[in-house]
């Protein structure tokens, strides 16, 4: 099972690596074909992807989860970035286009990707608990507070300490950057809405740390 499992993995990240390739890079497989979508719904929210970026977000996360399976590299990790991209493709191309054979490939996709990570569940086990901790640990995190995610972004009387979130506020503002000067449109403006929640939980949760800290 376990050499099923590996053909299966190393098969489909290569799939992925390809097609993504060949829609950054076209002209190094100039012998794969282009796809036209039939449907004018379909082709019309295909064009807003593209245009807006999300269609190129997408593609890199297939490309980089689909390199990552088959050097056999944090798997469970990519597998769970690449479902929501292959769930929203297969809607397209059930529902939207409608076309059987788009969309029999389509599912083929999203059924190996969901049976590879029904084959790793042991590794989601953290993440899928509940307990104290508002959800589990995830991997590399402990009961520590400062060292779970709810901790930090969530709760900010959590008595974790200052370091922990000035180690916080870096990835924030690493996000907060990319969504300034690499996402485009609104997206880049609706994601940095977004992590406006969790730079306040992230600033209120300073303030408390470096004032318990002067009272101690």
């Amino acid at each position: 099972m376990t050499r099923v499992l590996d053909i299966l993995r190393i098969v489909l990240g290569a799939i992925l690596v390809i097609t993504s390739l060949d829609w950054f890079m076209p002209f190094l497989m100039p012998f794969m074909p282009d796809r036209d979508f039939a449907d004018p719904m379909a082709a019309q929210l295909v064009g807003v992807f593209t245009t807006s970026g999300l269609l190129a977000v997408a593609k890199f996360i297939l490309l980089a989860g689909g390199a990552l399976l088959v050097l056999d590299r944090v798997v469970p990790l990519a597998l769970a970035a690449m479902m929501p991209v292959h769930v929203c493709a297969a809607h397209i191309a059930v529902f939207v286009e409608g076309d059987a054979l788009l969309a029999a490939l389509a599912l083929a996709l999203l059924a190996a990707n969901g049976l590879l990570m029904l084959a790793y569940l042991p590794h989601y086990k953290g993440v899928l608990e509940s307990d104290r901790h508002g959800g589990g640990l995830a991997d590399g995190e402990s009961a520590t507070e400062g060292d779970y995610y709810n901790s930090l972004f969530a709760n900010p009387f959590s008595g974790a300490p200052a370091k922990s979130y000035l180690a916080g506020f870096a990835v924030w503002a690493a996000a907060m950057w990319f969504f300034w000067y690499v996402v485009p449109f609104t997206n880049g403006t609706t994601g940095m809405v977004t992590l406006a929640y969790p730079g306040v939980i992230l600033l209120v949760g300073l303030v408390n740390a470096l004032r318990k800290g002067t009272a101690d």
